[in-house]
């Protein structure tokens, strides 16, 4: 039988553990007796799965991070692919970190990052990753890598139509990432200059070009609501996983979350967005969730359910005037 602090710790990693986690938990006996556990088996010398957990592309993920050391986190390709901007899908996980005495095969491709601070990381889906804007940054230096110096443009071009679509996901805050190229600029890391290019048309409160959908929204609301509401506003400090939200409340703390059916119904998409909402909540916001359907087919509950909100007292809570698509189904 596992201990419970053991089974807490498998139910946050994905079903996957440390040895070296272990030892903070355990005596050095006790942990010699887990290792040999039957409800565990070893994926490496560094790491043990339980036998029953699901076996999964983000538990494959948290193992490579255990396997690679404390200060570890997904890096570059496989770090685009979990917060889901770029074209990557790598099968080996790519993991960084700024130092490592592993010898031998691995779970991960290890980068060795001379730069790496632990404001470089945050979490996404309970997994060590690189936060949006560094990732960005590996990737301007790839693509410099790639091109070479004849293809300058090139990498410009990648690199800015994959931040457009980082920002276009919440996931940029403009202030952060200019600070970001500030602080890199004398340390001569790959693709500084690519990315210094594109953030140059790119001031901290740029606004990438937004969705048709919320130009819908915004074209059923009456003046003075539509003016009350600030659109792409960076929310929520240091914690990525709040980032940029759709609108806010100039004059409360009310947040309005437009969601696509097609994007925002899958299983994944709704656990995000729940985490996300919560993230919110607790930050002291009240998050309206609007979806395309009433968007389009019944624009005035969605300016009713706002009227109402703005005449109440601010209590801070996820607000669904509407069913969502799957409680339809």
């Amino acid at each position: 039988m596992l201990p419970e602090p053991v089974i807490q710790l498998l139910r946050v990693q994905r079903g996957v553990v440390a040895t070296r986690q272990l030892r903070t938990l355990t005596t050095a006996e006790r942990r010699r007796i887990l290792e040999r556990e039957p409800e565990l088996e070893r994926l490496t010398p560094r790491v043990l799965r339980h036998r029953v957990a699901d076996r999964s592309r983000e538990q494959h993920l948290m193992a490579a991070v255990l396997d690679t050391g404390d200060d570890a986190g997904i890096w570059g390709k496989s770090a685009a692919a979990l917060w889901g901007f770029g074209r990557f899908r790598p099968a080996t996980p790519h993991v960084g970190t700024s130092r490592t005495l592993v010898r031998g095969p691995r779970l991960g491709q290890v980068h060795l990052l001379r730069h790496l601070t632990p404001e470089s990381m945050t979490t996404h889906l309970d997994i060590p990753v690189s936060r949006p804007e560094e990732t960005v940054l590996w990737l301007a230096g790839m693509w410099t890598h790639q091109w070479g110096p004849n293809g300058f443009d090139i990498a410009v071009l990648r690199t800015a139509a994959t931040l457009d679509h980082a920002w276009r996901s919440r996931l940029i805050d403009g202030h952060r990432i200019h600070a970001l190229c500030e602080r890199s600029g004398g340390r001569g890391r790959s693709g500084i200059v690519v990315f210094r290019e594109v953030l140059r048309t790119r001031p901290p409160d740029y606004k990438p070009a937004g969705s048709a959908l919320e130009d819908r929204f915004e074209s059923t609301l009456p003046c003075d609501l539509r003016d009350r509401l600030d659109r792409q506003v960076a929310v929520g400090g240091d914690d990525a996983r709040i980032g940029v939200v759709d609108y806010r409340h100039r004059c409360r703390p009310l947040i309005l979350e437009i969601n696509g059916e097609a994007v925002h119904s899958p299983i994944t998409a709704r656990t995000a967005d729940a985490e996300r909402y919560d993230d919110l909540v607790d930050a002291g916001f009240e998050v309206m969730v609007v979806w395309e359907y009433d968007v389009f087919h019944q624009p005035h509950r969605i300016v009713a359910a706002l009227r109402e909100v703005e005449a109440g007292p601010v209590v801070p809570r996820v607000i669904r005037p509407t069913r969502a698509p799957w409680e339809s189904w």
